[in-house]
């Protein structure tokens, strides 16, 4: 049994299929499913059982999908290692949108900054994604915000942050003292996109307390959302560190809300097996001193 061998079963449980496995890997199909067949044949085992000519891994077969992923990432580890020797040490990183826009930025100008060389690329999109993309270890680590329930990933929450309603200035309900459920029903919502963390949050919150919210309006992008609160009756649920910089130029407005709290937090994820490389760990530092940096400053 060869790397090979793993490296094309891995791609088999990616992709779901043996067809778009051997284009992924630029093999023919029958190739593969010779590989998978002497995998299992090698074993003694059932990788995959085939229903209506799709793939569905097997207890075991899950259970060699882990110890692959692992193998093959310590591989590609240490040919890294050995690549960049002496030159460099990279690292992929990822972040959902939030983060993506209000800390990301300060965190790699830190990196740059430390003494070891660190060359990176960086991955903003919504949370489910970025957790999938490390999952898959295409991602070293990531910020994200919002549920993660994945016994494979490590999760450590870094800070907290709050979720708000988020109106222009010029809107109806701007500078009220307290607003009622009723009264938002009477505006339309522009929501996240599927994925979202913020989505899926705002959403379950709402549905728990009964209220009825009209969403006419989908965007992947923060700013995109902005734009349109500034310019619509709309209202919205932003991150408040996002909306920081409106609030004090005082073009949003924050709608109040007694009993809306919707907490969340900012969590460091990475695979459970991930080789903690020195690059990860120069990342891992940046990140405390900047955390620490900003509680001393609110503290003040």
């Amino acid at each position: 049994m060869t790397l090979h061998h793993l490296e094309v079963f891995v791609a088999v449980c990616q992709e779901k299929t043996m067809h778009a496995a051997a284009e992924k890997l630029n093999l023919s199909q029958p190739s593969v499913s010779k590989i998978i067949g002497d995998m299992e044949k090698y074993y003694n085992i059932v990788l995959f059982e085939r229903i209506n000519h799709r793939l569905y891994l097997t207890a075991i077969g899950e259970t060699v999908l882990e110890h692959a992923m692992h193998i093959l990432e310590l591989f590609n580890n240490m040919e890294d290692d050995i690549k960049i020797y002496g030159k460099s040490n990279h690292i992929r990183i990822g972040g959902s949108v939030s983060v993506g826009t209000c800390i990301m930025p300060q965190l790699i100008h830190r990196l740059t900054r430390q003494q070891l060389p660190v060359t990176y690329d960086v991955t903003i999109n919504n949370t489910s994604i970025i957790e999938q993309l490390v999952n898959n270890y295409e991602l070293d680590l990531a910020l994200v915000e919002g549920h993660i329930d994945n016994p494979d990933l490590v999760v450590e929450d870094i800070v907290e942050d709050e979720l708000v309603l988020a109106v222009s200035t010029t809107h109806p309900l701007a500078g009220r003292k307290n607003i009622t459920y009723e009264e938002l029903e009477q505006y339309p919502f522009i929501s996240r996109e599927d994925g979202s963390s913020k989505r899926n949050q705002l959403e379950l919150y709402m549905q728990d307390a009964g209220i009825k919210i009209l969403s006419n309006y989908a965007c992947t992008s923060i700013e995109a959302i902005k734009q349109a609160l500034q310019y619509t009756d709309s209202i919205a649920a932003l991150s408040a560190m996002m909306i920081s910089e409106e609030i004090k130029k005082e073009v949003l407005t924050i709608l109040p809300i007694d009993d809306l709290k919707i907490k969340r937090s900012i969590r460091l994820i990475y695979h459970k097996n991930k080789y903690i490389s020195p690059a990860m760990k120069a990342f891992m530092k940046v990140l405390d001193e900047h955390i620490h940096q900003c509680s001393c400053k609110t503290a003040t």
